[in-house]
Order: C-alpha cells, then structure tokens, then sequence
C-alpha cells in the first residue's frame, strides 16, 4: 500500500487475473468502476451491514455447502444446457438407452449369481479308477514286502547229504524282486499303463 495523496493510499491485491477481468466487465456494465465498487463494498463491511456475510461463509464451509453449491451449478448447467440443446427425440433416445443399460446390468447381476461350477461325470469316474488303483497298488506292495521280510528271516536249514555222506548248508529260496511285467500281470493292466500310473504318482 502506498500514498496517492492526502488521506487516501493505493492497495493492491493478490487476484485471479480471470476473476479480476470479470469483475471489471461486471463493473462496466453496471456504469461504475472498480475502485468505487471496492470502496463501496469496505465501507459496507466496516459499518456491519455485511456481517451476515461472515456467518453464511462459516455455515457453508461447516457444512460442506461449498461442495453442495457446486453440485447445484453443475447440476443447474446440465439441465439448461440439455434442454436448450438436445431435441425431444435425443431425450428419449437417451432415456431409452438408460433404461436399457439399467436392465442389462442386472440380467448380469442375475447370471453372475446363477453361475455353479460344471458337473463332470467321466472325470470324477477316472478320478475314483485312479484312487482304486492306487489303493490296490500299495496293498499289493506292502503284502509283498510283508512276504519278502518272512522269508528272508527263516532260519537256514542244513541236510544231510546220503551221497558224500556230508552234510551240505540247504536254505529256503528267497523271492525274487516283483518286476514291473510280473506287477502289471497281477494288476490286470499293461506295463505301459503302469508306468504312465508312476509317473502320474510322481507329479
């Protein structure tokens, strides 16, 4: 602020420079001037006719109306502007694809909550062949090895040879290992498809 002459002082102010050349149009309109404007409006401030300025400014800001006012404008604008602009058929065009698209979404709404998982008979089938086989597998395996312990803990037996007159050491014939042709004989399947039942174990 500085001195322009006795009793009066140049203010300055920060502004939107588009605000400030609305609010000069404004003036200009209305046949005054910037300055008398402002000078006008300090002086209604100072004298307390704009107190009720303050307390609307704190309500709105308390309450949100700021946010609200604009939603009003927008909302206001929307309207004019549509009904300025668009022709009755646009408008029922628009409310017919609104309509539209309200039902669509809950067609998919009602399809979506519909939706179970398949039903698929041949692979639970295979699944269950699958499982009945493992289980034939594994008993078969441990009857083997049961049978293979037996044996080898029988004790040696020695027999008396009539011809060398000598007694030769005679033991009870251990069982040979079970190869897969001789598993996939007792299972009633073929070596290739043990094999492919292995692999599968494996994974």
């Amino acid at each position: 602020m500085s001195n322009t002459g006795k009793g009066k002082k140049l203010a300055s102010f920060n502004c939107d420079q588009r605000m400030w050349e609305r609010f000069i149009l404004r003036c200009q309109s209305k046949g005054t001037t910037a300055t008398a404007t402002l000078t006008h409006f300090i002086e209604m401030y100072i004298d307390g006719s704009l107190d009720n300025l303050d307390a609307v400014a704190d309500h709105d800001l308390n309450n949100n109306g700021l946010d609200s006012r604009i939603k009003e404008i927008v909302a206001e604008y929307l309207r004019q502007n549509l009904t300025d602009n668009l022709s009755s058929g646009d408008s029922e065009t628009i409310l017919a694809i609104s309509s539209r698209l309200d039902e669509l979404e809950s067609q998919i709404e009602n399809k979506s909550s519909s939706i179970e998982t398949p039903y698929h008979p041949q692979q639970n089938e295979l699944e269950q062949k699958i499982e009945s086989m493992t289980s034939r597998v594994e008993q078969l395996t441990d009857a083997i090895r049961k049978i293979q312990t037996y044996l080898n803990n029988q004790p040696k037996q020695r027999g008396k040879s009539y011809s060398r007159n000598s007694y030769t050491q005679a033991s009870t014939p251990r069982m040979k290992p079970l190869t897969p042709e001789g598993l996939a004989s007792r299972l009633g399947v073929s070596v290739e498809t043990l094999r492919c039942f292995a692999v599968w174990q494996m994974c």
